[in-house]
């Protein structure tokens, strides 16, 4: 039994909340406010679950039509590999992908730590523009894209990278997988905290 006002919880036979002086429910009337909460956590978790599929197409959109439209800009290979390093980010902390479990933005503690998470995300983009801007002005054949020369035949092919490049690429992933675990395991231990001190 359970009081409607303060919410205690009494023994099956005590019919009256001690402290409101109102008759006990079996169960908690359900509000529209619960109604709405519940059903924003499940189309949360949907997300969580489906949302490879949502993330990963506008990512390899965003990312091509980026890369064509500001490639020839001054910081344009800059512009597109932030926007990279946000899409896969988002995709391995947030989405069920395979051998990682995302972490619903329902979650109150999740939510909670937003904006650590923006502030750390913005440090990592910073070191990234930062990164190529002087990998760029040590040498102009950074990027893969750049490897692309033509044959005689006119068609295209990549070269072998050298070495600069591949450490480049390299390092880029390990930005993107070094962010995903400090992000991951914020997450992690708001949750843990959360659901010791809930069951405290």
């Amino acid at each position: 039994m359970f009081c409607p006002q303060c919410q205690a919880e009494y023994q099956p036979h005590v019919r009256r909340c001690s402290d409101c002086d109102v008759p006990l429910v079996e169960h908690f009337p359900v509000t529209d406010r619960d109604s709405e909460r519940k059903q924003r956590r499940s189309g949360f978790i949907v997300f969580k679950e489906w949302g490879v599929f949502i993330v990963l197409p506008i990512l390899f959109l965003t990312t091509t039509l980026g890369f064509v439209a500001l490639i020839d800009t001054p910081f344009g290979i800059q512009i597109v590999a932030m926007i990279a390093c946000t899409g896969f980010v988002f995709l391995l902390v947030f989405c069920d992908t395979r051998g990682w479990k995302g972490y619903s933005l329902g979650e109150k503690a999740v939510r909670q730590k937003l904006p650590l998470l923006l502030c750390i995300h913005v440090g990592f983009l910073v070191v990234i523009f930062a990164g190529i801007t002087v990998a760029i002005l040590i040498h102009p054949h950074l990027s893969l894209f750049w490897t692309v020369q033509r044959n005689r035949g006119g068609s295209g092919r990549f070269r072998n990278l050298s070495y600069f490049d591949h450490l480049s690429v390299l390092s880029g992933v390990a930005i993107v997988f070094t962010q995903t675990f400090i992000c991951r395991g914020i997450l992690g231990s708001a949750l843990k905290n959360e659901q010791s001190s809930g069951g405290s």
